[in-house]
């Protein structure tokens, strides 16, 4: 995967054309949380007072049906991390719908979001089932709550700490730091998100026995990532104890959610006001937020100078450049290329797949010659074929390994149109999808 990680909001992806679209397919892979799907799906509800609602959810659908991966829900990574399983938090793509798998090739890990893929399709044909529709109601109900700082000041006037509401936004985050370094305050951090999350109770039971067990340490080092939650928690519910700073918003709760994810990309763009001024505050030094309409600008640029490209152009810009943008320093684009890989992966030519070879693996007597692109076909039917290996055994796997991964490969099946495709990879016919 070569293509530049990004996260886009809802303000950012219903603000986006096809043409558009297709452009970010080119040069970003596109990260779905369930936050995104989310607020498309919640459409639904608005039918009565909007009848052209199913042509705007088909269109949206459109645009999170390409260059993507799903990844998982935030909350049950934030409750496995206060139990000590931690995710990376590198800007790693981490994806929905993982399973590992045992084949002739040995233990890998198989990526399939079927259900997500055909439900996504099933949108953009403007089909949703009565459970959607009630499921979509509910959601924009409870996730319209306001958020509140009552309980956050509670809490931290039983640590003796007396909280003064910040002046700017940079105030506003040197009170959030300096809060989450208090001492005193690290047992209620546990309560604050238990609270805030939903987790069971019986699970908040495992949690503080696992932090008495390990000396009551630092949340921050007793599970990083529920930290960055609680960061990014307070952050947006202590704004607002200045009125004159933020006020409360009905989408609050929807655009936190979105900051969950942050450690899962190496962008994020929106056109959130709150998100502008808070998300730099949560991310590291090589990640980058982007202003959504200044990115809007940009892939149309590069989408009308594409579109002036002959198919033989595009065939050699591809062959040339890969998933690297043209070479322009005023391009948006281009500089974040340029930050994040700043080297061009050319893609393989297609007369490799037509080269012949052999299983050298197979005993000689069962070795046939074959072209590589029938060799992987085959390798993925075995796949396919492939027997899930249930969760206890692979913890148990991981344990002989040390917690490292004992796969020793991965293979990821996304589900696109033909007509997608053919706009992405210019090179490729019809026919050549139809052998697919």
């Amino acid at each position: 995967m070569n293509q530049l990680r990004i996260i886009l909001d809802k303000s950012v992806v219903f603000g986006l054309n096809n043409l558009e679209i297709d452009s970010l397919d080119r040069y970003f892979f596109q990260i779905i949380p369930s936050i995104l799907a989310n607020e498309i799906l919640a459409d639904p509800t608005k039918e009565a007072e909007e009848p052209a609602v199913a042509n705007r959810i088909a269109g949206h659908s459109y645009r999170i049906s390409g260059t993507r991966g799903l990844t998982p829900n935030y909350q049950p990574l934030l409750i496995n991390s206060l139990l000590g399983f931690e995710i990376p938090m590198d800007g790693r793509y981490l994806p929905a719908g993982e399973s590992a798998i045992k084949s002739e090739l040995g233990l890998g890990m198989k990526i399939d979001t079927q259900f997500e893929d055909e439900t996504i399709a099933r949108w953009e044909r403007k089909n949703f089932t009565p459970q959607e529709k009630r499921w979509a109601h509910d959601w924009r109900k409870q996730s319209g709550r306001p958020l509140s700082p009552k309980m956050h000041l509670k809490k931290f006037a039983e640590a003796g700490l007396q909280f003064i509401p910040p002046r700017t936004d940079k105030d506003l985050a040197e009170k959030v730091n300096a809060l989450l370094r208090e001492r005193q305050l690290q047992g209620q951090l546990l309560n604050l998100v238990s609270r805030q999350h939903d987790i069971p109770i019986e699970t908040q039971a495992k949690i503080i026995k696992r932090w008495f067990k390990a000396g009551c340490p630092m949340i921050q080092d007793f599970a990083p990532y529920a930290f960055f939650c609680i960061k990014a928690d307070f952050l947006w519910t202590l704004g607002l104890t200045n009125p004159g700073l933020f006020l409360p918003d009905k989408n609050d709760r929807k655009d936190l959610e979105y900051c969950y994810y942050l450690p899962r990309c190496e962008i994020f763009a929106s056109k959130d006001r709150k998100h502008k001024r808070l998300v730099p505050f949560l991310l590291r030094p090589d990640q980058s937020f982007v202003e959504g309409d200044e990115l809007k600008t940009d892939l149309r640029k590069l989408s009308e100078d594409w579109d002036a490209l002959t198919r033989e152009e595009k065939i050699e810009q591809k062959n040339g450049r890969g998933n690297a943008p043209p070479e322009d320093e005023s391009s948006l684009v281009y500089r974040l290329w340029k930050k994040f890989r700043n080297k061009i992966s050319k893609p393989l030519p297609r007369e490799l797949f037509k080269m012949k070879v052999f299983d050298s693996s197979l005993p000689s007597d069962e070795q046939k010659v074959m072209t590589l692109e029938e060799m992987l076909r085959e390798k993925f039917k075995e796949i396919d074929a492939a027997n899930q290996i249930p969760k206890d055994e692979m913890n148990d796997l991981r344990q002989i390994h040390q917690g490292a991964d004992p796969t020793t490969y991965g293979v990821r099946k996304t589900r696109i149109s033909k007509a997608r495709l053919l706009k992405m990879y210019p090179e490729l016919n019809e026919s050549d999808l139809d052998e697919a």
